[in-house]
């Protein structure tokens, strides 16, 4: 069986950015932080457990500084399916497809 890094088509790159999840309609938020990311996936670690298969919905703040900006933040707006979950000493690894995504400039 291939391991998870053989089956990614694009190189993933270690950032940690702060990220929020939205599960449920109504229910909060969790709040997380990415590990490494792609165009086409993510890793993060939460205290809340997900489900494999669970789609989600998450926005990541990228640093405006990170992406040569100016602007102090940008959102990354996501639809994510988890592909993967695994239990760390921080919590619960989350192994995520990025299905699509937008980016969101902050209004002046």
């Amino acid at each position: 069986m291939a391991s998870s890094s053989d089956r990614r088509r694009r190189r993933r790159v270690a950032v940690q950015w702060p990220m929020r999840l939205f599960g449920q309609t109504g229910e909060p938020p969790v709040e997380s932080t990415t590990e490494n990311l792609s165009s086409e996936g993510l890793y993060c670690v939460t205290e809340e457990r997900f489900r494999t298969g669970e789609r989600l919905q998450c926005e990541i703040i990228v640093p405006g500084q990170s992406l040569g900006s100016s602007e102090s933040s940008i959102r990354l707006q996501c639809h994510i399916t988890v592909k993967r979950v695994e239990h760390v000493h921080r919590g619960f690894g989350l192994g995520c497809h990025i299905e699509d995504y937008s980016l969101t400039m902050p209004q002046p």
